[in-house]
């Protein structure tokens, strides 16, 4: 993969065989992307055909006279990509960044030493961005550590993805979730929140329930609030302006969750046709993350598990996929989303593995897309990702072939332009 950096000054027109723009519209062939700095300046057909790349400094002064400056020619560069096709750069809208997927205890060892920290997030960073992963909405992690990272990459210290932070998970003290958050009574969440929206998180993730046996079809661990007690905090976190993910699942826990009028339900198992009825009545969107159930029965997580355990583990999560393909026909808003970070899934290498899990639900490769491209960028909070448009940054990706026939384009990106900062 090619890595171009956008940064400020640079003049670029990208030629691409195809552009599927992120927004669900039809596919254009033969486009010429005009880059100035970090973002589109404007896309307009290939007056040239298609033909071999014959842009010049004049293409860019005809669309943009303002930018001609007293020195002369502007220095421009022409990327030939007429093979490829140009996607908007991916979204992970459920990530765990403080755990890499393959040593649990490993990862909360080097929470406790700020470099190997500051290490192990700077990997995960890197094998989302390898994968073409333009941002990541961070379930958040105990100490709230990766707050820093985010204001890292916004100054333009690391070159990506950009990041929306959870800090720290709010969950009942004694329940499920305790390296997610520090656990509060009652009483505490005004203060829990405040603090939270003081840190600078983006968002605020709430616990609901626990997690899916693996031992037990259909049994998730206990509920951790109340209908008033959920209320209670969505209506704080918007006192702050800020929008709530809930980790949900079994049914009791969705209900709670969009009667108290979350914004996104994460993970959702064992979810209802009356939920998804009234999550698409109201707006609410679902992160599914089928990947971390799924992935505990291939490779060699299998042997870890016994025959009846391993029924349990592809009931649950094609349980899932029968729901997700209901979902999309109710018309519930959908991101994609991997839990990058729980067990059997580091960062970045499950993406392309969940995308097929919808794929084989019988979500189109159309609707699959823009839940990872547009839909996702607008479930997670960024703004200037998700869509090639002018005005947008230009975080685009390329791939051979055509990713609306077949998803294993995705395999191999081509080319990866990065705006800096």
């Amino acid at each position: 993969m090619k890595i171009l950096g956008l940064t400020t000054g640079k003049h670029i027109i990208v030629k691409a065989g195809s552009l599927f723009d992120g927004t669900g519209s039809r596919v254009r062939d033969r486009v010429d992307i005009y880059i100035e700095g970090q973002r589109v300046y404007s896309i307009e057909p290939n007056r040239k055909g298609g033909e071999s790349p014959g842009a010049s400094p004049a293409d860019f002064d005809r669309l943009n006279p303002s930018g001609r400056t007293n020195d002369g020619p502007r220095h421009m560069e022409v990327v030939d990509l007429s093979h490829c096709t140009l996607l908007p750069g991916l979204v992970d809208c459920h990530v765990h960044l403080a755990l890499d997927g393959r040593d649990f205890n490993d990862s909360l060892a080097r929470w406790e030493n700020r470099a190997e920290f500051t290490e192990l997030v700077n990997e995960n960073l890197s094998g989302a961005l390898a994968k073409g992963i333009a941002g990541v909405r961070d379930g958040g992690d105990l100490k709230g550590l990766t707050l820093r990272h985010r204001n890292e990459i916004a100054r333009g210290n690391f070159p990506g993805p950009h990041i929306k932070c959870s800090g720290w998970a709010i969950g009942k003290k004694g329940k499920y979730g305790s390296f997610l958050g520090p656990g509060y009574i009652p009483c505490q969440l005004p203060d829990s929140i405040r603090r939270l929206a003081a840190s600078g998180a983006d968002q605020i993730k709430v616990l609901v329930s626990g997690v899916v046996s693996f031992s037990c079809y259909g049994r998730v661990g206990e509920l951790q609030f109340s209908q008033g007690e959920l209320n209670n905090i969505v209506d704080l976190a918007r006192e702050y302006g800020l929008p709530v993910m809930a980790h949900a699942s079994s049914e009791q826990a969705v209900k709670l969750a969009v009667r108290a009028g979350v914004n996104s339900v994460e993970h959702g198992y064992f979810i209802s046709r009356a939920s998804l009825e009234e999550m698409a009545e109201k707006g609410i969107s679902w992160i599914p993350t089928l990947v971390p159930v799924a992935n505990q029965v291939k490779g060699d997580r299998r042997k870890s598990y016994s025959p009846e355990q391993i029924e349990i583990i592809e009931n649950t999560y094609r349980r899932q996929q029968k729901m997700l393909a209901m979902a999309v026909e109710m018309g519930v808003p959908l991101g994609v989303g991997t839990d990058a970070g729980a067990g059997g899934v580091p960062h970045g290498a499950g993406y392309l593995e969940e995308m097929m899990l919808y794929r084989e639900a019988g979500l189109s490769e159309e609707v699959i897309l823009k839940a990872a491209t547009s839909a996702g960028a607008a479930i997670s909070g960024f703004r200037e990702i998700g869509r090639i448009e002018p005005g947008n940054k230009a975080f685009m990706i390329a791939v051979r072939g055509n990713p609306l026939e077949d998803l294993n384009c995705l395999k191999e990106i081509e080319y990866l332009f990065l705006p800096r900062g």
